[in-house]
């Protein structure tokens, strides 16, 4: 982002900070709330989208209404610790067969990062054009193209890149064209908007 919508978002998100009428008592219990709100609402779109194109049925019984309340019902300084990977869950299943040893007994999470750069380097022209001379982002300030077209030149030759803020770029560049050529009508309701 250029350094004049840095400034807009800080102050923006100050006065949302100073509009909040109660303070969470414990900001990690507030946070992984968010967080889990936001999994929620990425994973229903997923489950949509697996099941009209693919025939795929997604499941996501750790975001069970019953489950999420009984883990955030522990306090968040004990819901992990360095030498545990997922304590709660091994916990629960211990002993149940639910869940295969190998799941509970694992150290590390599955990562996908040779596959998201094997994607960014097969599509770099793509994403270079896209996020290019005619961006809609570029084109309204809120990004510059010398640090973007540097990220994309990292990404495409495998190097380590701001993955997450090159993503938000991607999809908000492709959201913005897909506006302008379907010519969304939105609706405002209090703090929420809706397509």
């Amino acid at each position: 982002m250029s350094p004049d919508v840095r400034h807009h978002l800080a102050d923006a998100l100050t006065t949302a900070a100073d509009e909040l009428t109660e303070t969470p008592v414990r900001l990690a219990t507030w946070t992984d709330t968010q967080d889990l709100a936001r999994i929620g609402a990425d994973t229903s779109g997923w489950r949509t989208l697996a099941l009209d194109e693919h025939g795929i049925e997604i499941a996501a019984p750790y975001l069970d209404n019953e489950v999420r309340r009984a883990c955030l019902a522990v306090p968040a300084d004990q819901r992990g610790t360095p030498g545990r990977y997922k304590p709660l869950l091994a916990e629960a299943f211990a002993g149940t067969d639910v869940l295969p040893d190998f799941v509970l007994e694992r150290a590390t999470k599955g990562g996908f990062n040779a596959l998201s750069y094997a994607g960014l380097v097969q599509h770099a022209p793509a994403l270079r054009r896209l996020l290019g001379p005619s961006s809609r982002l570029g084109a309204m300030g809120l990004v510059t193209d010398g640090p973007v077209g540097a990220m994309l030149a990292r990404a495409a030759a495998g190097q380590a890149t701001a993955q997450g803020a090159l993503h938000m770029a991607v999809v908000t560049e492709v959201w913005l064209r897909q506006l302008e050529q379907a010519g969304a009508r939105w609706e405002v309701t209090g703090r929420v908007a809706a397509a």
